[in-house]
């Protein structure tokens, strides 16, 4: 079963079980492509996400600036973000969506007691969790649950 499988089974049963979070939490993110990937790490609203990558890139090209969109690129840089993307592809961390290996599921609508529960029934399953805080294009991992509108869920 993939990560989204296993976390689509487990957000039905949740919901039987806590009818009052019913449609609250919904899955956003899964499975990407290394070129859907690109796109996200790319996009100038996202300055502050994926530094090590992107410095990376600028030192091997000898750039000041990435090129956005990835068409702008020529096909020795996009040869080498494929490859660098697929050594990260489905780890944790890395780039655990490339390969279906993680689902976020939004819980921006969930009251504190709610994320609580979902949190000990996503880890009952034996899957693990990231706390996010997206907001707008920017995000923030590892913040508490209380502030956290995303559930990064991983293998």
């Amino acid at each position: 079963m993939t990560v989204k499988t296993d976390v689509q089974t487990m957000l039905s049963k949740f919901e039987k079980d806590n009818a009052v979070y019913k449609g609250k939490a919904y899955l956003t993110s899964g499975s990407r492509t290394w070129k859907n990937q690109l796109e996200i790490i790319i996009n100038p609203k996202r300055k502050k996400n994926y530094l090590n990558i992107k410095s990376r890139f600028k030192t091997k090209f000898k750039l000041a600036t990435i090129p956005a969109p990835s068409s702008k690129m020529t096909s020795a840089q996009l040869t080498w973000w494929q490859t660098e993307i697929g050594k990260q592809a489905g780890k944790s961390p890395g780039f655990p969506h490339v390969g279906g290996k993680a689902q976020d599921i939004s819980v921006k609508n969930v009251d504190l007691v709610g994320k609580k529960l979902l949190k000990t029934a996503i880890e009952a399953v034996g899957l693990g969790i990231l706390m996010e805080r997206v907001t707008g294009a920017t995000s923030k991992y590892g913040v508490s649950i209380e502030r956290a509108n995303v559930f990064h869920v991983y293998k």
